[in-house]
């Protein structure tokens, strides 16, 4: 009696034995994932910085359009 071919159940995602920082270095490599990496630092750290540049500027735009009349 021969057996019938049964399909195997569909892989689910990470199943082959990768997380997602796997996945993503398959994807850009090694050089690629360190480059996003210190790219997430840098935005990162500058980030509140930025913001409170970006406060300063909206505070001296509204004080003119005040002043201008």
């Amino acid at each position: 009696m021969s057996r019938p071919e049964t399909s195997s159940p569909p892989q689910q995602n990470g199943s082959n034995g990768l997380n997602g920082w796997g996945q993503l270095i398959g994807l850009v490599g090694v050089p690629g994932a360190i480059s996003l990496y210190l790219v997430l630092w840098v935005t990162q750290g500058l980030g509140a910085k930025l913001d409170r540049i970006i406060q300063l500027l909206e505070q001296i735009a509204r004080a003119l359009r005040v002043a201008g009349g």
